[in-house]
């Protein structure tokens, strides 16, 4: 099912000029399964995105698009936690380049460990994506990013996030998304 026009009216209004850089970022994310075999999306210490990993995860498998299920990575995992829930941060020390990294964070500061492993996904050749409200060290990082300003209210960066969600796993050779 297609997003509905009214709908990407609606999501154009809220997100104002940001709009086009949301479906720029999306159909960056979307535009390379032929590159990217996995994508893990990370936050900060504390602050996990599930709601991201998990919407992406049903437009991925509504979709087809395999390459684009996340792997949620967590700084603390709680004990008796399902393996799909299990994996930790430290597996960005061991990124490879068939994988794609996702920072999501809803703050403007890039906490210091975060930075680390994303700078070691980075090297080993990873693809760096960021989506944050206003974070230059997290630019610097990254191969493609979004940037929320942090005036904007928190609802733009939840929406932004939705958007993204939506339209990266219809992206690929789409010029709608």
């Amino acid at each position: 099912m297609e997003v509905a026009e009214t709908v990407q009216r609606r999501w154009a209004r809220v997100l104002g000029s940001l709009s086009v850089e949301v479906r720029r970022f999306a159909r960056a994310l979307g535009d390379r399964p032929d590159l990217s075999s996995r994508l893990f999306v990370v936050g900060l210490p504390d602050f996990e995105p599930w709601h991201f990993a998990a919407h992406m995860s049903e437009e991925a498998e509504r979709h087809g698009r395999s390459d684009l299920v996340p792997t949620l990575l967590r700084w603390e995992i709680p004990q008796g936690a399902p393996p799909h829930l299990s994996v930790s941060v430290d597996t960005l020390r061991h990124a490879t380049t068939r994988q794609t990294v996702l920072v999501v964070s809803p703050r403007g500061d890039g906490a210091p460990e975060l930075l680390e492993r994303v700078a070691d996904a980075k090297r080993r050749g990873s693809r760096v994506m960021t989506l944050h409200r206003g974070s230059a060290e997290l630019t610097d990082l990254s191969h493609e990013t979004l940037s929320v300003e942090a005036s904007r209210p928190e609802r733009v960066f939840d929406l932004t996030q939705h958007v993204v969600t939506d339209l990266s796993p219809r992206s690929v050779g789409s010029k709608s998304a």
